[in-house]
């Protein structure tokens, strides 16, 4: 494999996974170049660079072999194979499995809490459209910009609905588990830096991605200095950890922050990646989830299923010794029983890597 030459990310400027990757590329001190294509987006559609690449989403990383990937987590897991040293994967399978649940609890959950933020109120509205679309756009005159602001709100607010952001009645369930999890991470970060250790995880770079867009919202950005100065301070300190050494915990038992974080996806990720993995089953658009007794929708996506099943087929996969230690606190948090595949699940399983 070629690991020679530098990694390019082809990034967002209001793209929490573009940020989770390049934190991920700095720590583990991965040659790379961060690229915002000037002109590659205009509010609705892709050009140039990032339209030749094929790819829908952001961030796209082309490799030292010049190939385009997609989607975050799996490259993150084939930069382990490639490049050795200063590994983001905790040391026991156990503790791997954790990290991974909660990396999809922030990539598929805390996603929706960053769009019903993001493009629902005025002033939100007005000031993430604005800031992201200068950043794509660069100088342009303010007619140009108003323009691509106007095309920007209305496709987000779209893509926002999509993907389960857009109910007006869950707007205090939105707001209350974006607490909840400030809250977590804020107690957590007085006992230790990370949540295995003083040592970040792939768990840890899917929050900050998705924090790294929280700090800069007004909304959620207001609520976290409200309450969580620690965590602010974590944001700024996570985004270069290329000069942190650090240790994984001495203990394999899962610290209070990782368990808090797993109850809180019990409460929210967990209800949603069945529903979803139930309307396509049923041949059904659109999903219907309860969080904390409201109803949100969104439409079904088969993506969310094969994170789903992947989170399945790495719990199936783990030493039953490890398996074990794991089940109070999925029991309590009520992912045991959801995680057994059913009948002839397991055989359909898609092949876990990047797009």
């Amino acid at each position: 494999m070629d690991t020679a030459g530098r990694y390019r990310i082809l990034a967002g400027p209001g793209s929490p996974y573009s940020h989770k990757m390049r934190g991920v590329m700095r720590y583990r001190r991965i040659p790379h170049d961060w690229v915002i294509q000037l002109g590659g987006f205009d509010g609705n559609a892709k050009h140039g660079e990032l339209l030749a690449t094929g790819k829908r989403l952001l961030p796209v990383v082309q490799f030292p072999d010049g190939a385009y990937w997609n989607d975050s987590t799996p490259i993150i897991h084939v930069l382990e194979e490639r490049h050795t040293g200063r590994s983001v994967l905790p040391p026991s399978p156990a503790e791997q499995f954790l990290a991974r649940l909660i990396d999809d609890f922030a990539d598929e959950w805390l996603s929706v809490l960053l769009m019903a933020f993001r493009w629902t109120s005025d002033e939100d509205v007005a000031f993430c459209a604005r800031r992201q679309m200068h950043g794509w756009l660069g100088a342009v005159s303010e007619d140009v910009l108003a323009a691509a602001i106007g095309r920007f709100s209305a496709r987000q607010q779209m893509v926002r609905s999509i993907i389960g952001g857009g109910n007006e009645a869950a707007r205090e369930v939105y707001e209350d588990h974006y607490k909840a999890f400030l809250d977590i991470m804020e107690t957590g970060l007085s006992q230790r830096m990370f949540l295995f250790g003083e040592r970040p995880s792939i768990a840890d770079f899917g929050l900050y991605g998705m924090l790294s867009q929280f700090v800069v919202d007004p909304t959620p950005s207001r609520l976290l200095r409200e309450r969580a100065v620690r965590t602010f301070q974590w944001v700024q300190s996570t985004d270069d950890l290329s000069g942190h050494d650090g240790e994984w915990a001495t203990t394999r038992t899962p610290g209070e922050a990782v368990k808090a974080l797993v109850r809180l996806a019990g409460r929210s990720f967990l209800p949603m990646m069945l529903a979803n993995a139930r309307a396509l089953a049923e041949g059904e658009k659109l999903v219907r989830f309860s969080v904390d007794g409201v109803t949100l929708t969104s439409m079904a996506m088969p993506y969310k299923r094969a994170c789903w099943l992947w989170l399945k087929q790495m719990f199936a996969a783990l030493p039953e010794a490890e398996r074990e230690s794991l089940h109070p606190l999925l029991d309590e948090a009520g992912f045991r029983s959801a995680l057994v595949f059913a009948p002839g699940e397991a055989e359909r399983v898609p092949a876990f890597g990047m797009m």
